[in-house]
């Protein structure tokens, strides 16, 4: 009975949003609404410090949205089990080394998946399979995608195949903390972003348009070919927060409660609010600056102001 009672006190699993931040101006505001109302452990974003937070209506100031300068910085911090204690330590340099000690680090217990989400799919019974589907490199996009070449399709180019399948959202293919990868761009996960992915998953539709009576369908192939066509009918806000729910409902979130306003119960802020985030190894609630100006933290972490991706006027 007392194991029983230490199990149901232990936290549940975490979440974590990974994206890109090209600009200054990226909107970020409604994914960061999202995140906050699913309680999100951390936000990493990839590039710049800076981002427009119009749509969020206040709840970025409830999330740690961490910016780094890398990807290969990020995957390094994942890779540690989000344990910023190593910020100190060089990280890997090659993009390739990096996602290749991503899949053979699985093993360990503190490493934290990066899972992305793919994007919302329509097809047939395969979409909807346990088995996940196959993910594939497109060669004249430069996106991944779950839409093998057709029959029709030039030869040329041929699709490369990802090493990890992509799983329908409702299967809930969970196990342990998860960071999710997700892009702004309705055409999904640039190539190089889903290679540092161990894992995808995917919001299923029915396909109304895959027609067995098409001409494509009868040519005579040695394989048929799966009906997979990316669906436009979900933004990306809603694919995330369909993704999310699983996952809440699969880690046994507690639902949030209202207030007399009749507005949900809001989580405590960080003590961090003069800017949008804080930058990577940054402490949350200890900041000093030295004689030069630079922003320093109390492990003697030093940001400066001038150069750098993170240069800002502040």
């Amino acid at each position: 009975m007392q194991d029983d009672n230490k199990q149901q006190r232990q936290p549940p699993p975490r979440h974590f949003l990974l994206m890109d931040n090209p600009a200054k101006t990226t909107h970020l505001g409604t994914l960061l609404r999202c995140a906050a109302a699913f309680r999100a452990h951390q936000v990493l974003i990839v590039g710049h410090d800076k981002f427009n937070a119009q749509g969020s209506f206040g709840s970025h100031l409830y999330l740690d949205i961490v910016a780094f300068p890398s990807w290969e910085c990020v995957v390094d911090y994942l890779k540690r089990g989000a344990n910023e204690d190593g910020a100190h330590h060089d990280i890997i340099t090659d993009a390739a080394s990096a996602a290749q000690q991503t899949t053979t680090d699985l093993s360990k217990d503190n490493r934290i998946p990066i899972v992305g989400i793919s994007g919302a799919f329509g097809g047939d019974e395969c979409i909807f399979s346990s088995d996940g589907v196959a993910v594939y490199e497109d060669a004249d996009t430069g996106y991944a995608t779950l839409s093998p070449r057709d029959a029709n399709s030039s030869k040329e180019k041929k699709q490369k195949e990802l090493p990890h399948k992509s799983y329908p959202i409702h299967t809930r293919p969970f196990s342990s903390d998860v960071c999710f990868l997700l892009s702004k761009d309705k055409r999904g996960l640039p190539v190089s972003h889903a290679r540092i992915c161990d894992s995808y998953v995917h919001v299923p539709q029915i396909c109304f348009d895959a027609d067995d009576s098409d001409t494509d369908a009868k040519l005579n192939t040695q394989e048929k070919i799966p009906r997979i066509i990316q669906s436009t009918l979900l933004e990306t806000a809603t694919i995330y927060s369909v993704v999310l729910h699983h996952f809440s409902a699969w880690a046994n979130y507690n639902e949030r409660s209202f207030a007399e306003n009749q507005k949900f119960i809001k989580d405590t802020k960080s003590d961090m609010r003069r800017r949008l985030c804080r930058r990577y190894g940054e402490n949350i609630t200890t900041k000093k600056k030295d004689a030069n100006n630079d922003l320093q933290t109390e492990d003697g972490l030093i940001f400066e102001q001038s150069e750098g991706v993170f240069a800002s006027d502040y």
